[in-house]
């Protein structure tokens, strides 16, 4: 877990550094303080037996806001990144822990006039201190397995201009808290709020020149990928001949973590400035499909091989990529070919999703961090990603 937080960490850092020498000076940082009033979605079975569902957020940021003198700038809003806190106190139900998200930010403009703005944010890290689903001591809200989630945000907003220095907020947002399956159970959880904000320009507030959107080459790529991710794994239902009294609910949640690793090429055509589509193919190795639980002779539950050898995942998946100057998120639905279906209680469905942000440093070298699921909301498993860019060549002109 600390190697995969550190890895996190630094794919944050190249990217913060390297925006920030690609655009301007220090002089436009701005800082900002929020609060959120909402409430979370009953997802799963404990969360919808609480009467009360409301809890209070309060956040602080400090960002640098571009000028808009990049291409990417003008392409995205004027955008600005940066980091921030956020607490959060769960009011009535103050068992769930006092959780703490740290993470980065980036958000830009969608429509701007000389007194106001309609914009966009996102925003993802990590959460801490949640209260963890503890069947020994009771506590059995399987929303978290750990006290550590990922936090991601999702929100629009509108700003009023308050003088040269000030924006009064109001927004809505989305959040999302999830450990990607590195400690089961995780059912996760999601809110619904709206924002209300203050954001102070240390320098005076300054407008994008609007320049026309610049020509540009169109550009083809293919990468080549290795991953590699951890999941925590358990026993489910309950095998013919025993009951589910005969379940050792303790044994049951200490389950097994299985390793997950694989090498992958992608191929990618560059369709406008931001967005490119491509197809990709690889080969992976799933420990937690090559093993299976079970109860023996007395119900204890053991855990086994199901193949006599070890078995690959030969997977096949579109793409679409986003790119923001050196970082890209990339939106990959796959499919496993040839995959075994045996007991429908572990064999996940042969159709995947992947969501994932990567980073190019230099010229070639791809770092990056994925989330694959399945049935559209069960993590599978988080994968951190090491790739080199084969090549990067320019599109020819059909006409």
């Amino acid at each position: 877990m600390k190697h995969f937080y550190l890895y996190f960490f630094l794919l944050i850092s190249a990217f913060y550094n390297s925006q920030k020498l690609d655009t301007i000076s220090r002089s436009n940082l701005q800082g900002s303080v929020s609060m959120q009033f909402g409430k979370f979605l009953g997802t799963n079975d404990y969360l919808k037996e609480l009467k009360h569902r409301e809890f209070i957020g309060v956040s602080a940021e400090l960002t640098t806001q571009t000028d808009g003198s990049q291409e990417w700038h003008r392409r995205f809003g004027k955008p600005y990144y940066g980091g921030g806190i956020i607490a959060f106190d769960y009011l009535k139900n103050s068992e769930m822990g006092k959780p703490f998200a740290v993470y980065g930010t980036f958000g830009g403009v969608i429509k701007e006039t000389p007194t106001h703005s309609w914009n966009y944010e996102t925003s993802g890290g990590f959460a801490f201190n949640w209260t963890p689903f503890n069947q020994e001591k009771g506590y059995l809200n399987q929303t978290f397995g750990s006290s550590v989630s990922i936090y991601i945000n999702l929100g629009a907003n509108y700003k009023y201009y308050l003088g040269k220095h000030f924006d009064l907020g109001l927004g809505l947002n989305f959040n999302h808290f999830s450990n990607g399956a590195l400690k089961l159970p995780n059912k996760g959880m999601n809110t619904f709020s709206p924002k209300l904000s203050l954001t102070y320009h240390f320098d005076e507030r300054q407008f994008a020149p609007h320049d026309s959107l610049s020509a540009f080459d169109k550009y083809s790529t293919l990468d080549v990928n290795v991953f590699g991710g951890v999941r925590h794994s358990i026993f489910y239902g309950v095998d013919p001949g025993f009951q589910e009294s005969d379940v050792d609910l303790i044994d049951k949640f200490r389950g097994k973590y299985y390793q997950n690793w694989g090498i992958e090429t992608v191929y990618h055509r560059q369709v406008t400035y931001k967005s490119s589509l491509g197809l990709g193919i690889g080969v992976m190795y799933d420990e937690d499909y090559n093993h299976k639980f079970y109860q023996d002779e007395n119900g204890v539950i053991q855990s086994t091989k199901r193949f006599q050898r070890d078995q690959v995942l030969l997977n096949i998946f579109p793409s679409y990529r986003l790119s923001i100057s050196k970082f890209a998120i990339q939106i990959q639905p796959g499919f496993y070919i040839f995959k075994k279906e045996i007991d429908r209680r572990y064999d996940k469905t042969i159709f995947y999703q992947r969501v994932g942000f990567q980073y190019t440093v230099g010229k070639n070298l791809l770092i990056g961090i994925g989330l694959r699921s399945f049935k559209f909301h069960k993590a599978d498993y988080i994968e951190w990603r090491l790739g080199y860019r084969i090549f990067n060549k320019k599109n020819p002109q059909l006409f």
